[in-house]
């Protein structure tokens, strides 16, 4: 299962779109309040720069989720 789109929602959630056609939702202020040294994603302009390649999401080198976090801590959207 690979990632296929990422959109960035209000309040820090983003909104995945997998390549089985599932779509979750992830909290990452959740994982913000959770791990320190990801605090500088508070920044809505670095927030916004999200990207993605195969299984996973990122900013840049320090900070970044595997498909097994988002879908672990995510919410399935209906």
């Amino acid at each position: 299962m690979k990632l296929r789109q990422v959109e960035v929602l209000d309040n820090y959630v983003l909104r995945v779109y997998l390549d089985d056609d599932s779509i979750i939702d992830f909290n990452v202020k959740a994982e913000l309040d959770r791990i320190p040294c990801y605090k500088p994603l508070y920044d809505l302009e670095v927030f916004k720069a999200v990207q993605f390649k195969n299984r996973r999401i990122y900013w840049n080198d320090r900070f970044d989720f595997h498909l097994d976090q988002i879908i672990e801590r995510g919410h399935p959207v209906q």
